[in-house]
């Protein structure tokens, strides 16, 4: 089970003081964009159209703050132009997209030269026998649980690509994150 308090708690650590142009990514029903308080515009993307929906509805809520766009896209087609945002934001996304690679492929385009990638994602356990129980679990948990995958390594990738990850909390496998490239 996701410990929920954790997340509500790192919600606004995540996305609070974020400035400029945001785009956040598989931005689901919009439950960040409360948090949101410094941020010039905000571009939201989301897969499933009846959440992108219910996040376009959570954008009219806050939009006297914050200009807020949703889109329905996947991460690995993001439908903005190059070098076009400042930060990118991915709450719990990565474990469940369908390309890690096509997805931080496309980060890489839209973000500007000097750019900031923040997450808060759950990664591959660290210690080896909890990294083969993911391995074995993740096939059936992935079908149940929206492709959620229990073993990527995301953090391995992000430096393989050449991302400076910088760790600001780490609670077993669930981390949170500021990369820049």
């Amino acid at each position: 089970m996701i410990p929920l308090k954790l997340f509500s708690n790192w919600r606004p650590g995540l996305v609070g003081d974020l400035s400029g142009t945001v785009l956040e990514i598989g931005a689901g029903t919009g439950v960040n964009f409360d948090y949101y308080r410094r941020a010039q515009v905000i571009h939201a993307i989301e897969p499933d159209s009846d959440r992108a929906r219910e996040a376009e509805f959570a954008a009219l809520e806050v939009r006297h703050k914050i200009p807020i766009y949703v889109k329905v896209a996947p991460a690995e087609a993001l439908p903005y132009p190059d070098h076009h945002f400042d930060v990118v934001v991915s709450s719990l996304v990565f474990c469940s997209v369908n390309s890690q690679e096509q997805a931080l492929a496309e980060i890489e385009r839209v973000l500007r030269p000097g750019g900031e990638l923040w997450m808060v994602e759950h990664v591959r356990p660290s210690t080896p026998i909890l990294a083969w129980l993911a391995a074995t679990v993740t096939p059936y948990w992935k079908k149940i649980a929206f492709n959620c995958h229990l073993d990527r390594p995301t953090l391995d990738l992000l430096q393989q690509r050449g991302w400076r990850v910088e760790l600001r909390r780490r609670i077993g496998v669930f981390v949170k994150l500021r990369a820049t490239r």
